[in-house]
């Protein structure tokens, strides 16, 4: 700092000795150059003090201004202390967002790093959050693992459906829960009433020692024996035993008829009428051209006539009218013709139903079981057995005053779902009156339910027949004849409010 001051010192002197000198090419002084500047002075010379340079700046000052005046030149005002720029002060602000405001420039000392406090010890690292003294438990916030920024949840529409589908798996799950639960409950209830099996009755029956189809490749009759493979006696041959070639069952069972033809949609059999129609058109047009049939006459309508018979409509139109209706009349009664001729008799109806249903049976046989519980109405037994018959079905009907009715038909799958919707639809099983109007018994509460349908492989009846049996042996032994006994016992056990034996009757 003290050699700073002195070369300060040093340039101020070097300043005022240039002043003194005078200047004959210019009336005011040059500026002294300060390109070059004097050496700095001893350091034995002794330091001047400011107040001495003070004055001798004073005095140099006054030397001037008198030369100046003797000269005739008028001293230069005295020079006021000019104000700093606006952008040089600390509290300047920009009037636009272009400029920048000047920043604050900090002094060398103020850029110095400050000493840093080292730490001698290490802080201890909790991987318990919960030993951490500034845990706080009531927190939500999750504590283990990396902590994640919460990202914001986008606005999604839901899919058509979605929510019914979830409604319908979650109704389907609790379907099968409560199914699972009734079977477990009826596994351990369900007790045959008539049928109780002793484990002491059923005689077990132990293996034989061979089999009968290894018995002729061993010497002894065990396993533990030698094996005849060789010599005379021996089933092995050198031979090879090709079995008898099978017809396949198609083949048998058509014998010889060519396959079912392909079953057409409604659009496609109206296309290929249009089609065949379009080609005989075009047959017999070619034939009228070559001259092999005559040409066909105007098909004349009160419609058209007019524009037909141009000609001819002049003269007599009275007559040319009563010509078109009499060609009408006549289309008329040959269209009616020939639909009666293709129409079938009575006989030949039923024997064409016949053929149909029996065909339908070779195809698909199946069996219906009925519970009804009471059978007892004059019309009821009307309706189940002239239906029957008239459908062709085969089975019965059974009557027990004292339990329950049961109704067994056999027949095709069309006439046996057509009797399905008699059974379960079209007849009122609640109906107490008669023909006459009275009140026979009260049937409130009767019903008739499907207990039983399948697909068989004959039938068991050979008619439809109803019986009336006074107790349940007796219906019993009219079922045992057909060799169906068990349908009873199914009956007896049927109970519509359980969800497990309920079927759907027109599934």
């Amino acid at each position: 700092i003290n050699a700073l001051i002195a070369q300060k010192r040093a340039e101020v002197m070097a300043r005022i000795a240039n002043l003194n000198l005078p200047s004959s090419n210019s009336h005011r002084p040059q500026p002294p150059s300060t390109s070059v500047r004097p050496p700095p002075p001893p350091a034995a010379t002794a330091t001047p003090t400011p107040a001495s340079i003070q004055s001798t700046i004073a005095a140099a000052r006054a030397r001037i201004e008198a030369q100046l005046k003797s000269q005739g030149i008028q001293p230069a005002p005295p020079s006021h202390p000019t104000e700093l720029h606006p952008m040089l002060r600390g509290d300047y602000k920009p009037k636009h967002s272009t400029q920048r405001a000047t920043l604050p420039v900090s002094s060398i000392k103020a850029n110095q790093q400050k000493p840093k406090l080292k730490i001698t010890h290490e802080t201890p690292s909790l991987t318990d959050p919960t030993q951490n003294p500034y845990f706080d438990p009531s927190l939500t916030r999750r504590t283990h693992g990396p902590q994640t920024r919460r990202r914001h949840k986008q606005f999604h529409f839901a899919e058509p459906g979605q929510y019914v589908e979830q409604a319908e798996r979650k109704r389907a799950e609790a379907r099968m829960e409560q199914l699972k639960q009734e079977i477990a409950e009826r596994a351990e209830l369900a007790r045959l009433e008539d049928e109780v099996l002793d484990a002491s009755a059923i005689q077990f029956v132990e293996p034989p020692q061979v089999e009968w189809w290894d018995a002729p490749f061993l010497s002894e009759a065990s396993y533990g024996s030698d094996a005849k493979l060789e010599g005379p006696d021996s089933l092995c041959t050198i031979y090879i035993q090709h079995p008898v070639p099978i017809e396949p069952p198609l083949a048998i069972r058509s014998q010889g008829v060519a396959p079912a033809q392909l079953i057409l949609t409604h659009k496609e059999r109206k296309k290929i009428r249009r089609q065949r129609r379009l080609e005989q058109q075009r047959e017999r047009r070619e034939k009228v051209m070559l001259g092999l049939l005559p040409p066909e006459p105007p098909k004349l309508k009160m419609s058209n006539f007019m524009q037909i018979m141009a000609n001819e409509s002049v003269p007599d139109p009275t007559k040319l009218e009563a010509e078109v209706r009499r060609q009408m009349q006549a289309r008329q009664t040959k269209h009616e013709a020939d639909n009666k001729a293709r129409k079938l008799t009575k006989e030949q109806r039923h024997e064409k139903i016949e053929a149909k249903t029996k065909a339908d049976e070779e195809a698909c046989l199946m069996r219906a079981v009925f519970r009804i519980n009471k059978l007892e109405h004059p019309q009821h037994w009307h309706k189940v057995t002239v239906n029957a018959r008239q459908m062709h079905l085969t089975g019965t009907a059974i009557s027990c005053p004292t339990g329950f009715s049961l109704v067994v038909v056999e027949g095709s799958a069309k006439n046996v779902k057509a009797y399905k919707k008699l059974m379960l639809r079209r007849i009122d099983w609640t109906m107490s009156q008669n023909d006459q109007g009275s009140v026979t018994n009260d049937f409130t509460s009767n019903e008739c339910h499907l207990i039983w349908q399948g697909e068989i492989d004959k039938r068991k009846f050979r008619q439809f027949k109803q019986h009336t049996s006074a107790s349940e042996t007796q219906a019993k032994k009219w079922l045992m004849r057909a060799k169906s006994d068990e349908l009873w016992q199914l009956a007896k056990q049927y109970d519509p409010n359980d969800s497990i034996t309920a079927l759907d009757p027109f599934a």
